[in-house]
């Protein structure tokens, strides 16, 4: 088998393989990577702690129940499914982080450390007493395994039990507010690369035709000329950026920002192994607070970043460093409309499954009032539009963050009838997932 055709779970079990890890302790935001792992071999992990989760399936960690941590705030997506699992999970630890919202990009280590920490640390203590992981025999702190990057904090060469941690999903930090304090005590091993976390996810949705299509038709209305520069705000790790680089020849410069150091990290590694380094240069830079000069690219975008911080400010940065006659050009998630599921269920379901997932931070937009902020903003030649995504391969890694999210809403009946529609839906060539998005596209006056 090819390294590009290698799963998830196989690349880690390469990367376990590699540094001697037949037991060991993990730390994750959701268990996507890990689903299969542990189904086929639960004796791997000495224990297993969520933190942050938004997502939990009960069937999914009840091999390792006797020696899980879920820790999740008190609002957001995780409260449902720790209420829809809890009950199935008797001999689980749980603690709830108080007056805290987890959504997708929250900084969890960054926000609640200081609660984490001690937690955790008391959690590995005990897991570590009744039976102990491995201790990596490497003097290397850093490398690459089958395509996962790691680096290696606190002790090497058998000093510490190991303490895996994948990476979190759009977290800006992910575990490094942390890392210090845990490797005071254990060989933490922080993994990276372009199949795990937030990078697979981006990637994936942001190769996946269903998905490009809608992207597409909102950069042809942006209307791209050769030679243009391109500022895209909130760039992640680049997969739109090393899209558009390709499909423009390379003929636009693109400056690419994003205020998550991880994502920028993995853009520039990736984007090299590319060869589209000399045309994407990928840097810091905060969409409420762009550091660059008024009237600076002929281009500025976003696609779906706009929810996550002050839509007012950023929508001024983005037409303060766009160069009068430039295009300004926004895409956001739309939870203002219902999604579709194309598998043969109930009316329940569907209107349970269907509804709008309230997924957006405070002062974001992630609706129609798009229309009406590009409307008010001075900018002309105004494109307002809405189009969809779609996933139709439900075993990728989009199809497989979305689908989890729906079972703390069904019953176990319920959740029986989805899995037979959807096998059903697999076998007619009919499954599909589609989502809206909002699009707006205008002209700075000048």
């Amino acid at each position: 088998m090819s390294g590009d055709a290698l799963s998830a779970n196989q690349r880690l079990y390469a990367l376990f393989d590699h540094l001697g890890l037949e037991r060991a302790h993990f730390g994750v935001q959701n268990t996507a990577e890990l689903d299969s792992i542990i189904a086929a071999r639960p004796e791997l992990f000495a224990s297993l702690a969520l933190s942050g989760l938004n997502r939990l399936q009960a069937e999914i960690v009840m091999p390792v129940e006797d020696r899980l941590l879920l820790m999740y705030g008190d609002g957001g997506a995780g409260v449902d499914a720790m209420a829809a699992s809890m009950p199935s999970l008797p001999n689980a630890e749980s603690y709830c982080f108080k007056d805290y919202t987890v959504l997708t990009w929250s900084d969890v280590a960054g926000d609640r450390g200081a609660e984490i920490v001690p937690r955790w640390l008391d959690f590995l203590k005990r897991a570590e007493a009744r039976a102990p992981a491995s201790r990596p025999n490497t003097d290397q702190r850093t490398g690459e395994v089958a395509g996962i990057s790691y680096r290696i904090a606190g002790p090497i060469n058998g000093g510490g039990p190991a303490l895996v941690l994948l990476p979190m999903l759009l977290s800006a930090s992910q575990w490094e507010p942390i890392v210090e304090r845990l490797a005071q005590h254990y060989c933490v091993i922080s993994l990276g690369g372009r199949h795990l976390g937030g990078v697979a996810f981006i990637d994936g949705r942001g190769t996946d035709p269903g998905y490009l299509r809608g992207v597409e038709m909102h950069v042809k209305e942006i209307g791209i000329q050769p030679g243009e520069t391109v500022l895209d705000v909130g760039c992640g790790p680049g997969s739109l950026d090393r899209w558009l680089a390709r499909k423009t020849e390379g003929a636009n410069p693109i400056t690419a920002v994003d205020v998550n150091g991880y994502f920028l990290r993995e853009a520039a590694v990736i984007a090299k192994a590319e060869g589209l380094s000399e045309i994407i240069s990928f840097g810091p830079g905060n969409a409420e607070e762009l550091q660059f000069a008024d009237n600076s690219f002929d281009v500025v975008m976003s696609h779906t970043v706009m929810e996550e911080c002050n839509a007012d400010k950023m929508l001024a940065e983005l037409i303060r460093v766009a160069k009068p006659g430039g295009r300004v050009g926004v895409m956001v998630r739309a939870v203002d409309m219902r999604s579709l599921w194309n598998l043969p269920v109930s009316a329940t379901i569907k209107e349970k499954v269907e509804a709008p997932v309230p997924s957006v931070g405070i002062g974001g937009c992630a609706d129609a009032s798009l229309y009406r902020r590009f409307g008010q903003s001075g900018l002309t030649n105004l494109k307002l539009f809405p189009t969809t995504m779609t996933v139709s391969d439900p075993e990728g890694y989009t199809w497989k963050y979305y689908e989890p999210y729906l079972f703390s809403m069904l019953d176990d009946a319920e959740t029986a009838e989805w899995h037979a529609a959807k096998a059903q839906a697999i076998a007619d060539n009919s499954i599909l997932l589609a989502r809206w998005l909002h699009c707006a596209v205008g002209t700075k006056v000048g």
